[in-house]
């Protein structure tokens, strides 16, 4: 075998090594975006879950789209959850005085 042709070989074998990579590289990925999708449908059936057992499948499609969207900033916060509990308490609270007020008059 002259050097060419061992050349040629040695060509040959380190392209079919690659292939192989390829494809388990391609067999991996493959398996590591199906375990996120099943990730990601686990965790919208939570979500969802959670919606019902709060009475929001009360609301229609459209209040809950702009419910979450005006939840979607709370995202940002440091600690949501508060923000929100506070909010929502002094939403209360102000109610409370109006009723008051015109209680009143």
């Amino acid at each position: 075998m002259t050097r060419a042709e061992r050349l040629r070989r040695s060509e040959a074998l380190a392209r079919e090594q690659l292939e192989r990579q390829r494809q388990r590289l391609a067999k991996v990925q493959a398996r590591q975006r199906e375990e996120e999708r099943r990730a990601m449908t686990k965790r919208r059936l939570l979500v969802g879950q959670l919606a019902q057992d709060a009475g929001l499948f009360a609301l229609s499609d459209a209040d809950l789209a702009g419910l979450f969207a005006a939840m979607a900033p709370l995202v940002e916060t440091p600690d949501p959850v508060a923000l929100l509990a506070g909010l929502l308490s002094e939403l209360r609270m102000v109610s409370a005085r109006r009723a008051d007020v015109a209680r009143v008059y």
